[in-house]
């Protein structure tokens, strides 16, 4: 449907006024035609982010709407009929010429919207504030809105919202199969497209069937060889009984409400575990769980992160140190820094131990460190294979270790195989380890520490 009316009023030149038919109009029209987003009927996540979209501005009315050369498309809607309107009527048809948000507080007082249809007609709109699809710098394809049937402001946390709600659809929007796009791009690309489908249909499979499990590695204090807690690794049970690793469904880590969902279930996994261990009287230590960036967005009626985490852990009446928290530096790095920040900071004043995990392997400087809030630093396994040897890798590891001390933070070494990396890291007075040398990660009736 639109890329038929996209691609006519390119080819015909029937876009009306010269802002519509400047060459980054042509552009916008083209890659909407390529992809083809309408066509592809109804989507359960972008009406999911409408109503969180309603629910965070308290509006009646949400929509994302997708503006062809012609006409404005309804792609999901809450609160109102039809399934578009002329892109001359449009409020979104403003949105677009900017990549900020475009309010209108009261469109009674507005000239541009005073004989709009939609405001003078049934709809009777009074309010509107939308954000900009952007599907590529200066490429925005329609808008994520609000709207009202009473004039009102909108408070700046909820602009903020609204803001990562539409980042949340544009790539939602880009997952959208287009076969004119993909037949013009090289087959690799094709086939990695094609097992990224694949992984968050395994993904969604595993979540609605309750076939994701935890399975548990120990970490290891290394002078004594004491166990002092776990680290809860996902894994997707086959019906076979065997497990495969988060590599096959690595992609869903990449969709945020997906990614999300699998942060959620692995919480309520782990504390449940705790609880059970600790009722039966066993000496676990802890439980680090892996956190992604997703799980830090904070959506309207969610609870953050820091909620999740604090009501699990006080609904099964653990102690705070019983769960740790693990975040790679590439979580740390993203552009929502510092909302992760504050959050972690939270958490920690909380009880609960921040791990920076994979340390090394990214972009994360000295500078990081002192700014991020984390109780214990581990060092990727990379380094720990290498160590024994390059004198290079090896004087990496001391660096680090030295470092953490002095900043008076934990250390934990992961990947340790062999029993001359235990020793180096020994003589370098890393204090704790985990590896394949203490034990590999094993559901809770393999383990051989407890009873199945």
């Amino acid at each position: 449907m639109l890329q038929s009316a996209g691609s006519a009023a390119i080819c015909a030149g029937t876009v009306a006024g010269s802002e519509k038919s400047s060459p980054d109009e042509v552009a916008r029209l083209k890659r909407l035609s390529e992809l083809a987003i309408v066509s592809t009927g109804p989507d359960p996540v972008l009406d999911a982010l409408v109503d969180a979209a309603c629910l965070a501005a308290g509006t009646p009315i949400g929509l994302i709407t997708l503006l062809d050369g012609e006409r404005q498309w309804f792609k999901s809607k809450r609160g109102i009929g039809g399934e578009g309107s002329s892109r001359a009527d449009a409020f979104c048809d403003y949105t677009i010429r900017s990549s900020k948000l475009f309010v209108v507080p009261d469109a009674l007082r507005d000239v541009r919207f005073v004989d709009n249809p939609f405001v003078i007609g049934s709809d009777r709109i009074r309010f509107y504030a939308g954000v900009p699809l952007e599907i590529e710098p200066g490429l925005r394809l329609g808008s994520l809105c609000v709207l009202d049937r009473a004039p009102r402001r909108l408070g700046a946390e909820v602009r903020g919202l609204l803001d990562r709600l539409a980042r949340c659809a544009v790539e939602r929007l880009l997952q959208s199969e287009d076969r004119y796009l993909l037949s013009r791009i090289d087959s690799g690309r094709l086939d990695r497209a094609n097992a990224d489908k694949a992984a968050l249909a395994l993904a969604e499979e595993a979540l609605a069937n309750d076939l994701f499990v935890l399975h548990y590695q120990p970490k290891i204090a290394l002078d004594t060889g004491r166990r002092i807690g776990f680290e809860a690794l996902l894994r997707l049970q086959k019906a076979d009984g065997s497990a495969i690793g988060p590599a096959a469904f690595s992609a869903a880590f990449d969709q945020p409400i997906l990614s999300r969902r699998i942060g959620s279930h692995v919480l309520r996994c782990a504390v449940a575990q705790a609880k059970a261990w600790e009722e039966a009287g066993v000496d676990f230590g802890h439980i680090a769980i892996n956190v992604s960036s997703a799980e830090f967005i904070e959506l309207p009626g969610h609870p953050c992160l820091v909620d999740e985490v604090l009501d699990a852990a006080r609904s099964a009446g653990l102690s705070p140190r019983r769960i740790q928290i693990e975040v790679t530096e590439g979580v740390m790095l993203t552009e929502r820094g510092g909302d992760i920040g504050r959050q972690l900071e939270a958490l920690r004043a909380a009880g609960f131990i921040v791990a920076f995990d994979d340390f090394g392997t990214g972009f994360a400087s000295l500078v990081h460190l002192k700014e991020f809030a984390y109780d214990q630093i581990k060092i990727d396994a990379s380094f720990v294979r290498a160590m024994i040897g390059s004198s290079a890798d090896h004087a990496i590891v001391k660096a680090i270790i030295d470092m953490a001390k002095a900043l008076g933070k934990q250390v934990v070494a992961e990947g340790v195989e062999t029993v001359g990396e235990l020793r180096a890291l020994q003589e370098l007075g890393c204090p704790y380890g985990q590896g394949f040398l203490f034990g590999r990660p094993a559901s809770v009736s393999d383990l051989q520490f407890f009873p199945g």
